[in-house]
């Protein structure tokens, strides 16, 4: 007999979503490496890839659910849609991750493939490299030899980069919303494949509400992808625990490869592949069918992701050893551990050691996972978590500090007010419940591993999910201006603690009435469920109702397009854009060069040298532009000074050097969200996007 609807909608489509969307970041990777990540090539290949392993996919057994619940979760991923794309953010010109990644994608929908070409022969050729003040870098965008190369990995920008040959900036920013509405589904698939059915439209809504994952589908983040993938790789592990024989292999590789395909949109993942580990290492002990297969397929992505990651991105890499090396170095350790440890079990070694065949072993470690978590939770009470002051995140904290009336310490970091910050999203109550959850369900894993009782089938994504959540709320690794910040929790810790948190209230449901009969009145399940369902709503509710309507970075597009239009008005064909002050340096280069089709470049003096408005400065600044503008001359070419502001006002930044006639491109106010260190952000703060040009000067006669 056919499953119902319901049933293969809530645990069935969001996986096949999941390893749909997965499919396309793989194939995505060689055909950008050879410029073929066109529409007539890319679409037929990535619906094809898509379609194969959504059939594959499609075999994952599906859990029985009413018609209610599957009608309520499905108007729920849709209203978390509509909701992101009716508020999305048009984040282009750049400031922050979002505007690199859409910038990323418009390159990618564009130009086909990397590297970014820099239209080098316009800016005086490969010896306008040789000059220490001229670049082709800007902030997400990495000057590698004669070309540019874009900072994050290539799976999120290639998603988004199809919403872009469908209806252009529209489509490329309405793409996270479908992720996003695609991730509700998959985390309510999980919840009824864990806790029931029932509890689907609840994790749902808990999830959609949540401030952070809002902020992250409004905008061209690659969290939603990257949290869709997990959900779908963390339902077939669950099946995949739950069956034997030929059956639990297919679904162990299965989730394998979604796990690994993560690494196509984030490097962090890495972090779940090393937890994995140990529990492969007790599969294989246990002689579970799943165990090579699991083993196996999260291997194989991880090494195409490794790879596609170091052909693509091998800057970005570069910027971040600091934490990838630990990262892994911890996977390499996980893997020695684990396979010592499984041969020492097969050989019955740990048998013999009493204190880990012993049934306190469960209760004590659920008691430590308490108190760490508690700990955690009271680090601002003894602890402050500093970084090197040195660090180009601890001066950008300073300057947050200084604004916000706070004591003037950059090195800070605020991670140890992570468990507050998830707080004030979710509420504490959310957080106590998935806690709690968290610490009894332990024993029960504890035992099972013991060989005292069934393996459950939530082992794999209860390991992956509190070790990764332990591990982000000890070190997010991001600076700590909300709600930027707080994206870090979207593709583990909030479905975690949501999931947690709605495994609690499940069991409350059932055992608080039954416990109850004791007592002179009976508490019936229905308000047990419905105070529950307050707690883990009415939080969550309240902190993103005074963003609920907001739009931040509107008008954007329009602006671009205007400055793109105004410079080839009026400098004609030939313009070749020289940016000469701070944010011209950082907002503007890639817009110019990947938008509006106009070679750029920065233009930088030393801070040794002198500040802006210094003689020294001015001198050695003046110096370069006529140099660059040389170059752009003799190559046939006009050069045009832009800036946008920074020091002082693009104006006079461009008089400073000489230039008349300054024009104004563009001229936008707008807002972005705000950016707090200490407080929930509640609203928006205005800023200006402009951009100023005018012709370069001829060279002083000598």
């Amino acid at each position: 007999m056919l499953p119902s609807w319901p049933a293969v909608l809530l645990t069935r489509v969001p996986v096949v979503l999941a390893a749909a969307v997965a499919a396309v970041t793989a194939v995505a990777v060689p055909l950008v490496l050879v410029d073929l990540w066109r529409p007539l090539v890319a679409v037929p290949v990535a619906l094809v890839a898509a379609v194969l392993a959504g059939r594959l996919a499609a075999g994952v057994p599906v859990v029985p659910a009413p018609a209610w619940s599957g009608a309520a979760t499905a108007a729920l991923a849709v209203a978390a849609g509509l909701w992101a794309a009716l508020t999305r953010s048009e984040h282009v010109v750049l400031r922050r991750d979002a505007g690199s990644l859409a910038l990323y994608a418009h390159h990618l929908a564009q130009h086909h493939g990397l590297p970014v070409d820099p239209s080098l022969a316009a800016l005086g050729g490969a010896d306008a490299l040789a000059d220490p003040s001229l670049t082709l870098a800007s902030p997400a965008y990495y000057e590698v030899g004669e070309v540019v190369v874009p900072q994050f990995l290539l799976g999120a920008p290639a998603l988004f980069s199809l919403g872009g040959w469908a209806a252009g900036w529209d489509g490329l920013l309405l793409v996270p919303a479908l992720l996003g509405a695609a991730a509700v589904l998959g985390v309510a698939g999980l919840a009824a494949r864990l806790v029931g059915p029932a509890w689907a439209p609840l994790a749902a809504a808990a999830l959609l509400l949540a401030q952070p994952f809002l902020l992250a589908t409004r905008s061209t983040y690659s969290e939603p992808p990257a949290l869709l993938v997990l959900t779908g790789a963390a339902s077939l592990a669950v099946a995949a625990v739950r069956a034997d024989g030929p059956a639990a292999a297919r679904l162990g590789g299965g989730a394998g490869l979604l796990l690994g395909a993560v690494g196509f949109v984030r490097v962090d993942y890495l972090r779940e592949v090393a937890l994995l580990l140990p529990v492969v290492a007790v599969l294989l002990v246990l002689r579970h069918p799943a165990a090579r297969a699991l083993l196996a397929g999260t291997a194989l992505t991880t090494l195409l992701a490794a790879a596609a990651a170091g052909l693509t991105s091998r800057p970005y890499l570069g910027t971040i050893s600091g934490s990838l090396l630990p990262l892994l170095a911890a996977l390499v350790g996980l893997a020695v551990l684990s396979a010592a440890g499984a041969r020492a079990a097969r050989r019955g070694w740990l048998a013999r050691v009493r204190p880990l065949t012993s049934p306190r072993l469960g209760p004590v470690l659920a008691g430590v996972l308490a108190l760490v978590l508690v700990g955690l939770a009271t680090r601002p009470l003894w602890l402050v978590v500093r970084q090197d002051p040195a660090d180009p995140g601890s001066r950008l904290v300073a300057g947050l500090q200084l604004a916000q009336g706070l004591p003037v310490d950059g090195g800070r970091t605020y991670a140890e007010h992570s468990v507050d910050w998830l707080s004030w999203y979710l509420g504490w109550p959310v957080l106590v419940l998935a806690g709690a959850a968290a610490v009894a369900l332990l024993p029960r894993l504890v035992a099972a591993v013991q060989g005292r009782a069934p393996l459950p089938g939530w082992t794999v994504p209860y390991v992956l999910a509190v070790g990764s959540l332990l591990l982000t709320l000890y070190r997010p690794g991001i600076t700590p201006d909300h709600p930027w910040a707080d994206r870090r929790f979207v593709p583990v810790v909030l479905p975690a603690v949501v999931l947690l948190a709605v495994a609690a209230l499940a069991w409350a449901v059932r055992e608080v009435p039954r416990r109850s009969r004791v007592l002179p009145v009976t508490v019936p399940a229905p308000a047990v469920a419905g105070v529950g369902a307050v707690l883990l709503l009415v939080p969550a509710a309240l902190a993103t109702a005074p963003v609920a309507g907001q739009r931040t970075e509107a008008g954007q597009v329009a602006a671009v397009a205007e400055a793109c239009a105004a410079l080839r008005d009026t400098y004609g064909e030939d313009a070749v854009a020289l940016a000469v002050d701070a944010r011209s340096r950082n907002e503007w280069p890639q817009v110019l060069r990947g938008t509006c089709g106009v070679p750029s470049a920065a233009l930088v003096v030393p801070t040794a040298v002198g500040r802006p408005g210094e003689p020294a400065h001015e001198e050695a600044l003046t110096a370069a532009v006529e140099r660059a503008a040389g170059r752009v001359r003799a190559a046939g070419g006009v050069p045009v000074l832009v800036a946008a502001g920074g020091e002082r006002a693009p104006r006079e930044a461009l008089a400073a050097l000489g230039a008349q006639d300054a024009q104004p491109l563009t001229y936008l106010r707008t807002t972005e969200p705000e950016r707090l260190l200490t407080r929930r952000p509640e609203g928006a703060q205005r800023i200006t996007v402009e951009l100023w040009a005018a012709p370069a000067p001829d060279a002083a006669p000598a």
